[in-house]
């Protein structure tokens, strides 16, 4: 059952983004574009910068891929697979980080989380990577808004606006 393999896929993935979403969107796109065949490449890649754009974490890219897999009930499902257990989780973290202030694990555990977190934040640029095209334009567009977003303060939904642009003017 379709519902079942969403629930499963995007409660995984929920209970680990750590660091934030951008470390699961590998494991995102292996499992919804890769094993299950839900959307393809382009598309994921096309959901993750809609969710860009949109108020909240980019993760609400579940969504639009829970749609395409069974429609309505596919994207609650999968919104509320995504969200609820991370927030869960957050939850009794919260009150054992609290009851632990003064331990010195804490500061132990977030230096080691951080190198994970980088590396996940790169995994995910190969898999986004799959999805844009590879063509001189999809290149130039990449370079234009990678080396903007590194040497500006351009908003993110600024820079998506740009490359949108962009792909109308020479991607056709």
């Amino acid at each position: 059952m379709k519902e079942l393999q969403i629930v499963r896929v995007f409660a995984v993935l929920s209970v680990l983004g750590f660091g934030g979403g951008k470390g699961i969107f590998p494991q995102m796109h292996a499992q919804t574009v890769d094993s299950f065949h839900w959307v393809s490449a382009a598309q994921f890649t096309q959901f993750y910068a809609l969710g860009k754009l949109l108020p909240g974490p980019t993760t609400i890219a579940a969504v639009p891929i829970g749609y395409a897999a069974a429609g309505a009930p596919g994207a609650a499902i999968a919104a509320a697979a995504m969200f609820v257990p991370a927030a869960l989780l957050m939850l009794g973290a919260s009150v054992l980080w609290r009851r632990f202030h003064d331990s010195p694990w804490r500061e132990r555990i977030a230096l080691g989380l951080a190198p994970v977190v980088v590396g996940l934040t790169w995994a995910s640029v190969l898999a986004f990577g799959k999805g844009v095209g590879s063509g001189p334009a999809s290149i130039a567009i990449v370079t234009v808004v990678t080396a903007l977003a590194l040497r500006t303060k351009l908003d993110t939904p600024v820079l998506v606006g740009l490359a949108a642009l962009g792909g109308v003017a020479f991607l056709r």
